[in-house]
């Protein structure tokens, strides 16, 4: 399977959307029918019209229909999907040379400075905005501990009287759904209110966190570390990924919040 487990999704009846997806991708598919490409990059590019798992099963089901090309391969102990028109038959140097960038993005310890880079980074920005990190990496909180899973919020902060758990996500795909519902609850038990920053997310997800009295302050641009502008660069040109590496978190973002978090008092 893709770093996007499908399987987790819930239940439910054939979702229409999915039909429109699939006329979607033969259009995509048809303006580069010479191109290779793994499935993040479809999901990502497709994004603002389609969520990533419905474009994802829109995939699976014109290849399991004959009507693209699918070549799995193992990239750092994941499967990862490849898609092609089928006409394109001289695509395995074309798939050898992704796999190679994906090698070094997929890699542990870049996905790991990737996660504390924009840990870092929102840290500072959270701070010049009046947020004062009161705990890093904890499941308790004033007496209260959280025990039913492993889980762990990544920051609590507070302004004004209020108090936020925070869950820093700077990945590509999006947070599971099972994980999500787990850090709200982890919230709720801890009574802080939830503060998702993520690079994307689909609506129903950001429903979910406003339903439980939290923010959701998208980026849309997965952020880099500073000192890998050729690989940025490459997985730009090559793969058409969203990644840049900024100085700072711009002011526009974290404006967003402080908005919202200003008015929230008043709720």
């Amino acid at each position: 399977m893709d770093d996007f487990e499908y399987e987790e999704l819930e239940p439910r009846l054939r979702d229409a959307a999915v039909d429109t997806a699939i006329a979607r991708l033969r259009e995509f598919f048809d303006q580069s029918p010479k191109r290779l490409y793994y499935s993040t990059q479809i999901e990502t590019a497709l994004e603002r019209e389609f969520f990533h798992w419905i474009v994802g099963k829109g995939l699976l089901e014109l290849a399991e229909a004959g009507q693209i090309q699918r070549a799995p391969l193992v990239v750092q102990q994941k499967e990862i999907n490849f898609y092609a028109q089928l006409q394109h038959r001289y695509w395995r140097r074309e798939q050898r040379e992704i796999a190679r960038l994906l090698e070094k993005i997929f890699d542990p310890e870049f996905s790991h400075a990737i996660g504390r880079h924009a840990e870092l980074m929102f840290d500072a920005a959270l701070g010049r905005h009046g947020f004062r990190i009161e705990a890093r990496n904890t499941r308790t909180w004033r007496g209260n501990a959280w025990m039913e899973t492993n889980h762990n919020l990544d920051r609590i902060i507070a302004r004004d009287g209020i108090e936020y758990g925070v869950e820093i996500k700077n990945t590509q795909n999006y947070i599971s759904r099972e994980e999500l519902r787990i850090k709200l609850r982890l919230c709720e038990h801890l009574n802080v209110a939830p503060l998702f920053i993520m690079r994307f997310a689909p609506k129903s997800y950001i429903h979910e966190v406003n339903q439980s009295g939290g923010f959701v302050l998208l980026f849309e641009e997965q952020i880099y570390p500073f000192g890998h502008n050729a690989l940025l660069a490459e997985v730009r040109a090559k793969l058409g990924l969203k990644v840049h590496s900024p100085n700072d978190v711009p002011d526009g973002h974290m404006q967003r919040f402080e908005n919202w978090h200003i008015r929230r008092p008043k709720r």
